[in-house]
């Protein structure tokens, strides 16, 4: 049964979000930070992992630890769905028809409607599977483990596309070249929808997480104080950051991107030229997943089970 809560905890003013460098008026305008609220995640310890804003304009996300999907309402209700089988959801993306996607370590993908139904679609015995994206012609990209990026069409049909062994995929995203990027052991990979496969070194720093920009690039967080972007042709540009423990990202409104930095209980944002404006602590939350709007900004508190929004003018 689906558990449900409802609690808005805190509202404050913001007067000093962002202590990076000065934004500009235009942007400062549009997006100028305002108030923050935090809701409570019903089942303690419930790892929250990623999130995305659904069809139904409510926010969805994963629940690790408590192997459940969950739904955050616009009036503050939480309310949990259990997978049918232990599964420890991981990602989560829209589908190309329009419904909620997951992934799940149990050989298995799971789909969630706005009424919280879950369909289960194994594809292994046992092969975890971990980034997902809805990727072109009505398919659904994902990969897992064992050295392999699965192709879904809306059909039913799957297609494995084997990696060279100790690749490692992770995250991926849908490029705006129309070929699925991903992030792998010491690089980047990219997979063109007939399944041909072509690797980028980008050095010792394995890449962690992995979203198409507004500037028609990929864009990417590394774990220790890097954030990276590769243009469809391959051409790599680095950003460091003071952050640790880079997480999650995600395009946001207009020249802007979104990240989490779990080793410092901050979020932040980079512009496509690279100017990044970190937020002040939001004291023990440690941030995972990211979604942005010209709205405003939520995100995931692993270490304290909270879901946060940060909302502008």
């Amino acid at each position: 049964m689906p558990t449900t809560a409802r609690a808005c905890v805190r509202t404050a003013w913001l007067a000093a979000l962002f202590m990076g460098a000065a934004l500009g008026a235009a942007r400062a305008a549009d997006e100028a930070p305002q108030t923050f609220n935090w809701w409570p995640i019903p089942t303690p310890d419930s790892q929250p992992i990623e999130i995305i804003m659904g069809p139904d304009r409510n926010l969805w996300f994963t629940l690790q630890d408590a192997n459940s999907v969950a739904r955050l309402e616009r009036d503050g209700t939480i309310t949990q769905f259990p997978l049918p089988t232990f599964g420890f959801p991981l990602d989560i993306t829209i589908g190309p028809d329009g419904q909620v996607w997951f992934t799940e370590g149990n050989g298995r993908i799971g789909r969630i409607t706005p009424s919280g139904s879950i369909l289960e679609i194994p594809y292994d015995n046992s092969d975890p599977a971990l980034g997902i994206t809805a990727g072109p012609n009505a398919t659904l990209w994902f990969t897992t483990i064992g050295d392999r990026v699965w192709r879904l069409e809306m059909g039913g049909v799957l297609t494995p596309f084997d990696l060279p062994a100790n690749t490692f995929p992770g995250d991926i995203a849908l490029g705006s070249d129309g070929n699925l990027w991903f992030a792998q052991a010491s690089g980047l990979g990219r997979m063109t929808p007939d399944g041909t496969y072509t690797p980028f070194a980008v050095g010792e720093v394995t890449p962690f997480a992995i979203t198409p920009g507004p500037d028609g690039n990929i864009w990417f967080t590394e774990r220790f104080g890097r954030i990276g972007k590769i243009t469809p042709a391959g051409d790599l540009t680095f950003y460091p950051t003071d952050l640790h423990t880079l997480d999650s990202i995600v395009s946001g409104a207009g020249d802007t991107l979104w990240f989490t930095s779990f080793g410092d209980d901050r979020i932040a944002r980079i512009t496509t030229d690279g100017v990044i404006d970190a937020s002040h602590v939001f004291p023990a939350s440690g941030p995972t997943g990211i979604f942005a709007n010209r709205v405003g900004v939520w995100f995931l508190g692993y270490a304290n089970d909270r879901v946060y929004r940060v909302t502008f003018r």
